[in-house]
């Protein structure tokens, strides 16, 4: 993997943790209530899962594709 797409998916990663930490937070703070989403902590369960989600291919990436990885293998 080149280094240009690595970048671009650990970007799009981290852009993936921080939209769900911000909507938990919105939740947590102004405690919103939207009508179609009544179940506040489904809905914090699902953001939580997005970020574990996006952390974990952000670590898988870096086990099989990270920079040390192709000095290791030579």
């Amino acid at each position: 993997m080149n280094e240009k797409l690595r970048m671009v998916l650990k970007k799009r990663y981290e852009a993936e943790i921080e939209d769900a930490k911000y909507k938990i937070e919105c939740y947590s703070q102004q405690e919103l209530l939207i009508p179609d989403h009544s179940d506040i902590t489904g809905e914090i369960d699902k953001l939580l899962h997005q970020i574990g989600l996006a952390e974990e291919k952000m670590a898988v990436m870096e086990l099989y594709y990270g920079k040390n990885v192709a000095k290791e293998i030579l």
